[in-house]
């Protein structure tokens, strides 16, 4: 009996450790991947869904937008013939302890249409708890590598 109870500990302390998430960090990863299916989807609205009205992003060129600047260039790179998606993978999300805020760190990879990787890198985001739930405050990215064929 003390095996299957010790095994039945094991077991939930290695489950816990899996869904040790917050419940604040599961709506960020959440809304992060309704982020990365909207620019899958080429669907304008929904990129701007998460962006909060004051947001700003250095791309991975090291060019700054505001977010009407920045929701245009999705707007524009949808309409190209091979268009690029982007995905943000979240390595590490942290809740602040002293303001309604989250940092949120990982790397990205933009996509041609066949699938084939164009460039790489990693960024930062800071997300802001608002009335209307977590927004973006503001994104960088760096560019690290670009593929080569």
């Amino acid at each position: 009996m003390k095996k299957v109870r010790r095994a039945a500990v094991l077991l939930e302390s290695s489950l816990a450790s899996y869904s040790s998430i917050s419940p604040e960090e599961a709506k960020i990863r959440a809304i992060r991947a309704e982020s990365n299916r909207a620019i899958a989807a080429q669907d304008v609205a929904g990129v701007s869904a998460s962006l909060a009205e004051d947001f700003v992003v250095v791309i991975g060129d090291g060019t700054f937008l505001r977010r009407e600047e920045y929701i245009a260039a999705f707007a524009h790179g949808f309409e190209q013939r091979s268009p690029l998606s982007y995905e943000r993978v979240a390595e590490e999300i942290c809740l602040s302890a002293a303001l309604p805020l989250a940092a949120e760190h990982g790397h990205w990879k933009a996509t041609l249409a066949d699938g084939r990787n164009l460039f790489t890198g990693t960024y930062s985001a800071m997300w802001r708890r608002t009335e209307k739930g977590w927004k973006l405050r503001s994104e960088l990215f760096v560019l690290l590598a670009e593929a080569r064929e």
